[in-house]
């Protein structure tokens, strides 16, 4: 073991620390100070990550990667932990809330640094058991029914993910994600069943029914973690797949069915939502169909599309999170009416992160939506290139639809509400960042590009 080995896996070392610190002190702690105790690990955790992003490869065994890319998808599941640790609350997720936000950055660190079946199955569990404890902790009748759903669902998700490793590993003799390169039914049906898995969890069509539920019903802090922490390291896991294979028909027919339906159905169904947590649940849906129809068509640009478009998606969930946990879950589309006037850093991160997601300057989701359709144009594939413009244009009609009312003045004199500080710092620095690399891309661009193989 080396000096460079030691720091690869202190990240996550240091999440799972936090876990555990915030395990013990919540029984005796008030949650204020559990989750500062849980916050200064995960921080440094992130500081760690920023420093060792050009540091030369020092992998500490098989299970775990430690080049550009796991790096990158790492810092930004740990960052988003940070992030929804911050709206984390007793009332919404019980004592348990902290350490369970931070076991759920664990598994995200260790799936976005899978290189073999095993971490690959382990950080897909860690991010999903503590969401579905997180769903259930307010006991509320929608809460246990997306509690339920995630639970049921994620179990087949579980069940496929282990099929295709042991199909995998039938074909290749090997659970290593890049020995899975073989020829043959075997492989190819392992494949197929790893899909079905990463597909559950990624929310494609038809295994998508959870995401609004689980938006909607549970707290504030779970459907952040889903948004932000679970996609950016299943796709990253995706990616890692996909980089690793010769592109073979059934990986690349299964991600453009379940894409292109994605795209189409979230859009569809976000567009007829007046309930603001159930509209960002089916556009969740159809972000992750944008990433699938890029990982379908692959070419050069695949991997720079998939890691810019997590990057920019995952700051502007945050946000919008931050601001709906601390407006509720029955929030409707006249609620937002004059927020920016009443609550003006809320309204101005709501309607920041809605502009991002739908892609308009000078939020970073606009480079993000260029690089999607260079991605597609640049492979001349021009189903899906449709399908993600008709798609785009949908979303640009509801997520404008929702901006305006947040802008719109208030019929009579609103009271300005203050926000606690984790709030407002939590919405302060997401927007910060979805600005601020939507204004100057580079750093961003350069690292993904510094990232990839």
């Amino acid at each position: 073991m080396t000096d460079g080995s030691i720091w690869s896996v202190a990240p996550l070392v240091l999440l799972g620390f936090a876990a555990i610190l915030a395990m013990v002190l919540a029984p005796v702690q008030p949650t204020p100070r559990v989750r500062l105790a849980a916050a200064v690990p995960m921080a440094l955790a992130v500081l760690i990550l920023l420093f060792r992003l050009d540091a030369p490869e020092a992998p500490l065994s098989v299970l775990l990667a430690d080049d550009g890319m796991a790096r990158l998808g790492a810092l930004l599941a740990a960052a988003a932990g940070l992030g929804t640790l911050s709206f984390t609350r007793t009332i919404c997720t019980g004592r348990e809330g902290p350490a369970l936000v931070a076991i759920a950055a664990t598994g995200g660190v260790a799936l976005a640094s899978a290189n073999h079946g095993a971490t690959l199955f382990l950080g897909l569990e860690l991010t999903t058991l503590p969401m579905v404890a997180l769903a259930l902790m307010p006991r509320t009748e929608a809460a246990v029914e997306a509690g339920y759903k995630l639970f049921l669902i994620a179990g087949i998700g579980a069940g496929a993910v282990l099929m295709g490793l042991a199909f995998g590993f039938g074909a290749s003799g090997s659970l290593r994600l890049d020995a899975w390169s073989v020829e043959g039914p075997i492989a190819a049906i392992g494949l197929a069943f790893l899909l079905v898995g990463l597909s559950v969890k990624f929310a494609l069509v038809p295994f998508h029914m959870w995401s609004p539920d689980l938006f909607a019903g549970a707290p504030a802090p779970v459907g952040a973690l889903a948004g932000s922490i679970s996609k950016v390291a299943v796709a990253i896991a995706a990616l890692r797949i996909g980089l690793s294979l010769p592109a073979p028909e059934i990986w690349k027919l299964g991600l453009l069915l379940t894409g292109g339906a994605a795209v189409i159905l979230g859009n569809l169904a976000a567009l007829r939502q007046d309930n603001l947590l159930r509209m960002l649940g089916y556009s969740s849906i159809a972000h992750s169909g944008y990433i699938a129809l890029v990982l379908a068509v692959g070419g050069d640009l695949m991997g720079d599309t998939v890691l810019v478009y997590v990057a920019s998606y995952a700051p502007a969930i945050i946000a919008a999170f931050a601001v709906a946990g601390l407006m509720g879950a029955e929030t409707r589309l006249e609620d937002l009416r004059g927020l920016a006037w009443s609550r003006p850093l809320a309204g101005v991160a709501l309607g920041v992160a809605l502009l991002s997601m739908a892609g308009l300057p000078p939020a970073v989701g606009f480079i993000a939506k260029i690089y999607l359709f260079s991605s597609l144009a640049g492979e001349a594939a021009w189903g899906p290139l449709v399908i993600a413009a008709v798609g785009s244009a949908l979303g640009f009609a509801y997520y404008l639809r929702f901006s305006i009312k947040i802008f719109t003045a208030p019929v009579g004199p609103t009271p300005r509400a203050v926000l606690n500080r984790a709030d407002g710092l939590a919405m302060a620095v997401a927007v910060a960042l979805v600005v601020a690399l939507g204004l100057y891309p580079e750093p961003l661009t350069a690292l993904v590009a510094a990232s990839l193989p």
